[in-house]
């Protein structure tokens, strides 16, 4: 396993078996991909990472940029924007349309490629990335607890640019 960045403040641990893909990623010391079944802990693992990483290659452009959130809304972090959105009433489908694109451009869980991938969002404010996630609900009826369901945290913009450049590279040399 490669570790790019910090486990105590934030990182992203990539690694790769005979069958699979290991995915981490390091909030404040804490693997917020890690989720529990039946009693039992796993981390994120696939059969592939490719999705993840055309994601991250395609979408940094917007998360780097004042891609600001389409509606408005008042929450503490961009996952709990986000879930208060779904709840609402949209009746404008342009409205509803514009909401999943920016929603696409900040969160990973779109390439997920069917796996039990946690939704986190990365959203620039001023110079930090705040990286937020609320998986409290997120594959709830397949049985799926993630262990650390819900969190914020801000990196420097320029901490989070050299991780996410550093895990497409790393990937690549898997």
């Amino acid at each position: 396993m490669k570790l790019i960045g910090n486990k105590n403040s934030f990182g992203i641990e990539l690694g790769k078996d005979m069958s699979a893909y290991q995915l981490s990623v390091y909030v404040q010391g804490n693997d917020i991909l890690k989720k529990e079944k039946g009693g039992v802990v796993y981390t994120y693992r696939w059969r592939e990472c490719q999705d993840i990483i055309e994601w991250i290659h395609e979408n940094m452009k917007y998360i780097l940029s004042d891609d600001k959130f389409p509606l408005s809304i008042s929450a503490d972090s961009s996952a709990e924007k986000c879930e208060i959105s779904y709840k609402s009433d949209l009746d404008d489908i342009e409205q509803y349309e514009i909401l999943q694109e920016w929603m696409f451009r900040h969160s990973w869980f779109s390439a997920r490629a069917g796996s039990y991938l946690a939704d986190i969002y990365f959203v620039r404010n001023d110079n930090m990335i705040e990286i937020s996630w609320d998986n409290t609900n997120t594959f709830k009826e397949d049985g799926i607890k993630f262990v650390f369901p819900k969190g914020k945290y801000e990196v420097d913009k320029d901490v989070f640019e050299d991780i996410m450049k550093g895990v497409c590279i790393s990937y690549i040399n898997l």
